[in-house]
């Protein structure tokens, strides 16, 4: 009978060695693969860029826009006849007043409209 009860000692330490091992491994894994993140991402992925020769982006003007709000609407008279209607915007910048003609009375009450320079 003790040699029963030995036998199941022995089988349950050797289980719980197996146990340990299995962990060991598992953080053995997981401690390589952190490590392994860690020298494969390099400080200089986060570089700046270089721009090597001219730039087509660059070197491009872009259209600059500001918002135009409508001010008034007005009935364009064209030898003494009602030729449609003119919409009125004021710039938000200081500069000309933006006109445009339309047929209906209906005007936008905003726009982005090109910057003057």
């Amino acid at each position: 009978m003790k040699k029963k009860l030995n036998y199941f000692r022995t089988k349950g330490n050797i289980l719980m060695s197996l146990n340990l091992i299995n962990l060991n491994k598992f953080s053995l894994r997981l401690m390589l693969y952190i490590l392994s993140i860690f020298l494969l991402t390099s400080s200089n992925s986060f570089a700046s860029g270089k721009i090597y020769g001219n730039s087509k982006t660059l070197s491009k003007e872009y259209k600059k826009y500001e918002l135009c709000r409508l001010r008034k609407t007005e009935e364009n008279v064209k030898d003494d006849e009602k030729d449609g209607y003119k919409c009125i915007y004021k710039r938000q910048s200081k500069g000309k007043d933006v006109t445009i003609f339309q047929p209906s009375n209906a005007c936008q009450k905003s726009f982005k409209c090109r910057q003057e320079f």
